[in-house]
């Protein structure tokens, strides 16, 4: 039952996130797009972000190759459990599941292409997630 609501839910999601994608376009990052530099575990990276629903739903899908930065940060109003996914994404991805500042998690999230769509969930309630190219 667990198993068929959650496929139910991935059906709506994929849907929504096709409709956002018709009616928005592929995302677009340019020199005027907000980055930050975070650095993790000792090593500093340049990434874009992702603060509003919007930017969060676009993430890195439909990106086929990512120029002046390492990845993308999401930031959530709250902590909370979170799942990504690989839907319309070309790239490898490392995520890192953050809390108040702190790594509490890593996963692999491969492209679309290379495994089918695959979901990824927060090992804990988070509020930041940072997706690294790969």
């Amino acid at each position: 039952m667990k198993f068929k609501i959650r496929r139910i839910l991935l059906v709506i999601l994929g849907i929504f996130a096709g409709l956002v994608f018709l009616f928005i376009g592929k995302t677009q990052f340019t020199d005027n797009s907000e980055k930050i530099v975070l650095n993790i575990d000792g090593r500093d990276y340049t990434l874009f972000t992702a603060r509003t629903t919007m930017e969060r739903t676009r993430g890195l899908s439909g990106i086929k190759e990512l120029k002046g930065s390492d990845g993308m940060i999401f930031y959530f109003d709250w902590p909370q459990k979170i799942s990504f996914w690989n839907k319309n994404t070309y790239l490898d991805l490392d995520l890192v599941w953050m809390k108040d500042g702190k790594v509490v998690g890593r996963d692999f999230l491969p492209s679309e292409d290379k495994t089918g769509l695959v979901v990824k969930d927060s090992p804990q309630e988070i509020d930041w997630v940072v997706e690294l190219v790969k």
